[in-house]
Formats: structure tokens, sequence, C-alpha cells
């Protein structure tokens, strides 16, 4: 019995591992983050464990939308590694970071033996560091300048307060995040915040505003009020009308933002004097942003005078399920069939005739030459594509604002 006993001792006890090869998973050091605006974000990091480290990687999440991705920095395998990888801040099409950006991360190492370990989340601000911000903050709202004074900046975030509730009230949607809005006080401040863009869109065009995330706006100026609306609109459109399944046409997005200001300026006096000279554009011509710089503001113009008859024929509560439809995936012309009862050509033809226009001109289909000895294509049941060039770019004219070397626009992303 007593020699059992001990043959089951000294098996339990060969069982055990020995202190002497117990192995732990890599030790991981998050050295902070140092930003390098208008570049980036650099992380830092050390990992060391008994084995080498084979992998290492940065996973981040992008708020508010919640993109992630990872980042793999260059490092020598080594039971020790320090290293650091840099995240850029502007480099579209691939990335663009605005101020503001909101990044959650952690650090992951796997060694030789498999073993992984991670570090724990962490969340970094990354700012325009280049100046000393104060901001102006509630319900929803910050305000961020540098410039100008504290009433100015109330006064700004009163104005996006009533915005925010306005516009969400009539597209019947919320906003669920902090809102950002980031006043610059001059177009050479605010160029490195901005998406990069070739050098002859920049000679051409001066940014008044712009979107350039979900929850963050960029102004020209301290009194920028009308700019201010029109891009928080975007906000607010992109809450209500966008989503993975469907996106909004030009025209309803940026009439929309057009309409949320507290006057359609240039833009009205645009669509006006095209109607009186009977050289309106096409509903689908607006569907896109327009190539011709000399068409913008009646782009514009026409953009908010759709929006403006939808609302005043047929009331708000059909227009917020206009965007609705688009949300859950359908394209305009359904989504406007599902609302309306009619498509983007009967939108057209309603539109025209409540501005004593002429109806539209349906060019007839050419029938094309053909020798005869080549017998006609067979019709598979397929459709042509249709390239549509245009700029892609979301541009609001103030027509207010002049001595700005350029053409003075707001856009969004």
């Amino acid at each position: 019995m007593r020699l059992c006993a001990a043959l089951a001792a000294i098996v339990a006890l060969l069982a055990l591992p020995s202190v002497a090869g117990a192995q732990s998973a890599p030790e991981i050091v998050d050295g902070g983050v140092t930003n390098v605006f208008p570049d980036g974000m650099e992380f830092a990091v050390s990992v060391s464990s008994d084995s080498p480290i084979e992998e290492l990687r940065l996973r981040y999440t992008v708020k508010p939308d919640g993109t992630a991705a990872i980042g793999k920095p260059e490092f020598d395998v080594d039971t020790t590694v320090e290293t650091i990888f840099t995240l850029a801040g502007n480099n579209p099409p691939v990335i663009y970071l605005s101020p503001g950006t909101v990044i959650e991360y952690y650090w992951d190492a796997t060694d030789a033996e498999g073993r992984q370990s991670r570090s724990e989340t962490q969340t970094f601000f990354y700012d325009d560091a280049r100046f000393d911000w104060d901001s102006v903050s509630g319900d929803g709202v910050t305000i961020y300048y540098y410039a100008g004074s504290e009433g100015d900046a109330e006064e700004m975030h009163d104005v996006a307060l009533e915005l925010i509730l306005e516009m969400s009230a009539l597209l019947q949607t919320e906003v669920p995040f902090e809102v950002e809005v980031w006043i610059y006080d001059s177009t050479g401040d605010m160029k490195p915040a901005l998406q990069s863009r070739s050098e002859t869109y920049e000679s051409q065009i001066t940014t008044a505003g712009v979107r350039v995330a979900s929850n963050t706006v960029l102004v020209l100026g301290t009194a920028s009020f009308d700019t201010l609306r029109h891009e928080l609109t975007h906000v607010v459109t992109k809450q209500a009308g966008e989503s993975a399944f469907g996106s909004l046409p030009a025209w309803l997005d940026e009439g929309a933002a057009v309409y949320g200001q507290s006057h359609p300026g240039g833009f009205g006096s645009a669509i006006e004097g095209a109607i009186s000279r009977g050289n309106v554009l096409s509903v689908r011509e607006v569907s896109s942003y327009p190539g011709d710089p000399d068409k913008v503001n009646l782009f514009y113009g026409q953009g908010w005078s759709l929006v403006s008859y939808l609302i005043d024929e047929y009331g708000e509560e059909q227009f917020a399920e206009l965007f609705a439809e688009v949300k859950s995936g359908k394209r305009i012309e359904g989504a406007l069939e599902a609302v309306y009862g009619f498509g983007q050509d009967g939108l057209e033809d309603e539109w025209r005739a409540a501005n004593d226009l002429p109806p539209r001109v349906t060019p007839a289909a050419a029938e094309p030459d053909q020798p005869d000895d080549i017998a006609p294509l067979e019709d598979d049941g397929g459709s042509s594509l249709a390239l549509v060039i245009g700029l892609a770019i979301a541009v609001m004219a103030v027509a207010t604002a002049v001595g700005f070397g350029g053409v003075l626009l707001a856009r969004r992303i």
C-alpha cells in the first residue's frame, strides 16, 4: 500500500512541468504614439521573448465608423525587438486621416514557438499639432479654434446645434456621435489638413469648408455660418441616406446641403438665370459632380431646386423616406419610384412643368448602320456600361466671399 502511494507521488511529480523549462508568451511594451501631423503618427513598441519574435502587428480601428486595419512594422527576427510603425496621415486614395481622428489600437506578437500575446487597448487623438487649439463643447458638438474670439466660437456652436437639430428632424435620423468642427484662420493654414489633391486642382480651388469624416468638418473662418450649415448637413445626410448598401446621388446630397443653408446665395441666382434662359441641366446630369467649372454654381442651384420641389410639393415625411430607401440599398431610380411613383425622368418632367419650362427633349435612339452581309448581334440580356467622367469633388461656392485668388468652394468627401 505504501509502495503504491509512493509510486503515485512520483508519477504526479513527473507530470509537473519543470520550472527551468517553463516558457511564457512574448512580453509587449507599448511605446506610445508620436503625432507627426499632417504626415500621420508613429507607433513605437518593444517585444521580448525567450524565443525569436516572428510576427508583430498593430491592430487599429478608426473611429467613429469602426474601420479596422492591420499595420505590419519592419523588424529583424530576434528575441528582442524594438520598432516603429508609421501610419500615413495623408496618402489618398490609400488613406487620409483628418484632424480629430481617434485611433483605437493594440499590438499583438507571435514567437517562433507559436505563443501569442497582445497589449492593452489604447486610444490616440490625432489633432493638428501646429496650433494651440481652444474649444467650445456641449450637446454633442465641439468647436475647435485657435484664432478669433470665444464669442465667435460660441456663436458657431449655436449654429451647429441648430442645424443638426433641424436637418435631423427633416430627415428623420439621429447623429449618434460627437461632431467636431475645426475652424482654420486662413487657406494656407487649412491646406495641409485637407486631403491631398493635384497641383492643378489646388491652384484653381480654394476650399471654404469640407466634411472630412463622418463626424468631422473643416471650416475656413470663425463666422462662416452658411459654410458650417452646408457641411454639417452632409454629416446628417450621410447618417440618413448612406450605408454599405447605398449612396446618395450628387444632386440629392448637395441639394439638401444647400437647402440646409440659411439662404441659397449664388446657387439660387444661378438656377433662376438658367430657368429664365431655358438651359437647365437634366436630373441625370446632376447625379454626379460637374467636370466643367462653369457649371458648378448651376449644379448646386439645380440640386437645391429639385430638393425644394420635392419637399414643397410632397412634404417632409416622403423626403425622409427617400433617404431611407437609398440607405436600404435602392438606387435612386428605385427609391424615387418607391416613394413618389416616378423615377428621375418623371421628377424632371414635374420639376420642369412647375418652373414653366417646356418638356424635356428625349432624343430618339439611332439605329447603327450595318453592312448588309452582317447580321445584328443577338441580345443576351446584358447591358453596356456607360462611362461617366466627372470631377469627384463635392464643392460649394460661397457667392458672397470675394477676394480669394481663385474659386472659393466648400466640398465634402
